[in-house]
């Protein structure tokens, strides 16, 4: 499990990560909010552990800005306060669960545990790679959480490649998987498949959709 942990108290910080690592988390940090969305551009995690008493970013903007993204990793926030009322701002704003310092490291990593279980559950509705989310319930693109409407060939394409994130995919295979046909038929869309692939470009950047030696294609 890939965990990032928002922290500026270095000393709380590090030995949350050595122990967390010892029972087999793979653990990232930021010390501030703004440190940490700038991670979740190009990295993905399934858990964000948050103190709700940064620097930098408040937490409340941090939330905010996890939400106007499309990111949906479930958080974890850490806070000092028992009040029933902080508890519950911290759900209104987006939060999936808190634990309130200090705490034993076995309960930590027993709510990770849980929440990654119910987070993969909205994974599997939706991916995000870089500035790019994709709903697969609704069969919607986002790109800086604006919506972009991609004819249904061309939102098929991304939708595979998108379930198939950092593994390279033939023509044939995204071919059969777009247009359905044998394959004796596909070769006839060969063309078509690239200009599909050039008008997604467009809209999105020149290397959303890679290519490999000329006959395979990745997002990566």
């Amino acid at each position: 499990m890939k965990v990032l942990i928002v922290e500026d108290n270095t000393l709380l910080r590090e030995n949350t990560i050595f122990l967390l690592g010892k029972m087999n988390f793979s653990v990232e940090w930021a010390s501030n909010g703004k440190q940490a969305l700038e991670k979740l551009v190009s990295y993905s995690y399934d858990v964000i552990v948050l103190d709700i008493n940064m620097p930098t970013m408040d937490w409340k903007e941090f939330l905010s800005g996890l939400k106007s993204s499309q990111n949906m990793t479930p958080v974890i926030a850490l806070t000092s306060n028992s009040m029933l009322s902080d508890k519950l701002e911290v759900f209104d704003l987006g939060a999936d669960d808190y634990l309130t310092k200090p705490f034993e490291i076995e309960e930590l990593a027993m709510r990770l545990r849980a929440i990654s279980k119910r987070g993969n559950v909205l994974q599997d509705e939706q991916k995000q790679h870089k500035d790019v989310c994709i709903n697969f319930s609704t069969s919607k693109v986002y790109y800086n959480s604006q919506e972009v409407y991609f004819p249904h060939k061309q939102y098929l394409i991304i939708e595979y490649l998108m379930k198939n994130l950092g593994y390279p995919k033939n023509k044939l295979s995204i071919m059969e998987y777009v247009w359905g046909e044998q394959e004796e038929n596909l070769e006839l869309n060969s063309t078509t498949l690239e200009s599909h692939i050039y008008s997604i470009r467009s809209k999105l950047w020149k290397d959303f959709i890679r290519t490999q030696k000329g006959v395979w294609y990745i997002i990566d």
